[in-house]
């Protein structure tokens, strides 16, 4: 596997610290689905297995580490992952890792690595059991955490990482990446994706035009909600039915490049530029500190949407009406 191209800080910073013999025993990669933290996780943790690095520090790919590696039977990595996709990590399987790191290495010179992701995903008990191990590390031995909802995690657990953060590279990056990958209008599909080029690209390859549609469809409401065309309420039902939270997730977008062009104008970075000439006539329209508190309630949204129990049908309904009701700039 190559490094992605949004990647290179990350890798450069630990692939530093290794040098100098300065890594810490558990480290949390931190960040939205669709950036590739798994894949840079399992080439840090071939990295460090590897007997004989690539001038970069990533593996060989040809020594006895690296073959044990591909043939996933390295006795000194070991991945913590739910037994069942969306369910939680189990106590069970963290207490497990107490064998596995009172063992020595099988290699003289190498580490012991755990992966564990999503690490959102372990239960109360399975949270503390890890607590225990985090705050005796074993000697030559790496922890590593995957999550994209940190806030989730135990804060004694967080303060006992060392953080390394994951965001959405650059527009022109990611869209040069998603042409390499032969990706047809790539710029809209990031769009959708958040910003995320992995996610886009699984979208890409595997959604029907349904979600295209949406995208553009969802702003199409905005527009008529605020000339009082259309009704919040019926506007929330369909949302629910159609995934709330990606569409939640969208408007946030908007409603930020809506204000980056409110303060920049037309030369204003944004998100969303397929969209320019519309969210362009809304920042015209729209005042600027009303959408600005605005913002919170979306940011509120989106954690419940994707974190709890929530009723999303009022939580949508509550969303809808504010924006409809968002003061207007006086002509």
């Amino acid at each position: 596997m190559n490094l992605l191209p949004w990647q290179t800080a990350q890798w450069q910073q630990l692939a530093s610290r290794k040098q100098q013999a300065k890594l810490p025993h558990a480290v949390l990669f931190s960040g939205p689905v669709g950036l590739g933290k798994h894949q840079f996780a399992v080439q840090f943790a071939e990295s460090l297995l590897c007997h004989d690095n690539n001038e970069n520090g990533t593996a060989c790919g040809k020594c006895r580490a690296c073959l044990l590696l591909k043939a996933g039977s390295h006795p000194d990595l070991k991945y913590i992952e739910p037994e069942e996709a969306g369910k939680a990590i189990k106590v069970d399987q963290i207490r497990a890792l107490s064998s596995f790191t009172n063992l020595s290495a099988q290699f003289d010179h190498g580490y012991k690595v755990i992966l564990i992701g999503p690490a959102e995903n372990m239960n109360r008990a399975a949270a503390n059991s890890l607590l225990k191990t985090l705050e005796e590390p074993a000697e030559n031995t790496i922890l590593i955490l995957l999550t994209s909802a940190p806030q989730r995690l135990l804060a004694t657990i967080r303060s006992r990482c060392q953080r390394l953060d994951f965001i959405a590279p650059e527009y022109s990056i990611a869209t040069q990446w998603l042409n390499e990958q032969s990706v047809s209008n790539a710029e809209q599909w990031l769009e959708i994706a958040d910003g995320a080029p992995l996610a886009a690209l699984n979208l890409a390859n595997n959604e029907d035009e349904s979600i295209g549609s949406r995208y553009e469809s969802g702003l199409d409401t905005l527009e008529a909600l605020q000339a009082r065309k259309q009704d919040p309420l019926s506007i929330a039902a369909d949302w629910q039915k159609k995934d709330g939270l990606r569409t939640v997730k969208w408007l946030t977008s908007w409603v930020m490049d809506i204000i980056r062009l409110a303060q920049g104008g037309q030369q204003a970075v944004i998100s969303c530029p397929s969209q320019k000439s519309r969210l362009s006539n809304l920042a015209k329209q729209l005042d600027i500190d009303g959408l600005h508190a605005y913002l919170p309630h979306l940011y509120e949204a989106t954690r419940l949407l994707g974190t709890t129990q929530v009723n999303q049908q009022l939580l949508l309904e509550e969303i809808l009406i504010r924006w409809a009701a968002l003061p207007k700039n006086r002509l």
